[in-house]
């Protein structure tokens, strides 16, 4: 077998907030205890990822990377570089987007699959922060209630939230117990669980190439919303 350079991007879910020695302001006034804004803050000289392995089946490879990092023994080393992307969130709706700076006060969220953490990035920065007033809502596509990424960390955050933030659990795939939306992302999903598009409100989307594609964007699109004015993807 040849030695093959494999390079993946994954979002942190931790750290998400500055180092405190560079913010002097508290988080208390959103709710967050000491102790969650202390373990979201950077300085600590660790960072975790949440990756979902996808195993070899006879439908699928598997993924050349997640086997990778689900096999690798503790003490190994990886070959880490970053931060990188055109999207950066300053705090208090300020966005950094392509080197242009814009403001949303309602964040609409599209999400699918893995595709999820780079918005629960976005999320917890945006309530835990200090002085944070912007809305969040949240569209979030799985096939089943297993394969819902973070679902005890979005909970905790929509129950804290008081109201700011709204978690749409759409499965394809549900069980019979399964009391939520199901089905596949379309417009009526949409028009029904996100802000409608005007001023101050834009769409963040990542997922699966056919949901974003097919689904999410001509839908947001028929709505209102316009490409790289308030429709970014992640």
């Amino acid at each position: 077998m040849e030695d093959k350079m494999l390079i993946r991007s994954y979002t942190p879910t931790r750290p998400l907030l500055p180092d405190p020695k560079d913010h002097d302001q508290s988080s208390q006034q959103n709710g967050a205890s000491d102790g969650e804004v202390r373990a979201m803050q950077d300085g600590a000289g660790t960072f975790e990822l949440v990756v979902k392995t996808y195993f070899p089946s006879a439908e699928q490879p598997g993924g050349a990377m997640s086997n990778i990092l689900d096999c690798i023994p503790i003490g190994e080393e990886v070959e880490v570089r970053g931060p990188t992307g055109e999207i950066t969130y300053s705090g208090n709706g300020v966005f950094d987007i392509s080197g242009q700076e814009m403001k949303f006060t309602k964040i609409n969220l599209v999400l699918g699959g893995s595709g999820l953490t780079p918005g629960y990035a976005l999320i917890a920065r945006a309530l835990l922060g200090a002085g944070e007033e912007v809305e969040v809502r949240v569209i979030d596509a799985n096939k089943s209630e297993a394969d819902i990424l973070l679902r005890d960390e979005l909970d905790h955050f929509v129950q804290e939230s008081k109201g700011r933030l709204k978690v749409a659990h759409v499965l394809s795939h549900p069980s019979e117990k399964w009391k939520g939306i199901k089905g596949h992302v379309n417009a009526d999903i949409i028009r029904s669980n996100l802000f409608p598009p005007g001023e101050g409100s834009a769409c963040f989307l990542c997922g699966p190439p056919a949901m974003i594609q097919k689904a999410a964007l001509p839908a947001l699109k028929d709505w209102g919303f316009e490409e790289d004015k308030d429709i970014f993807g992640f």
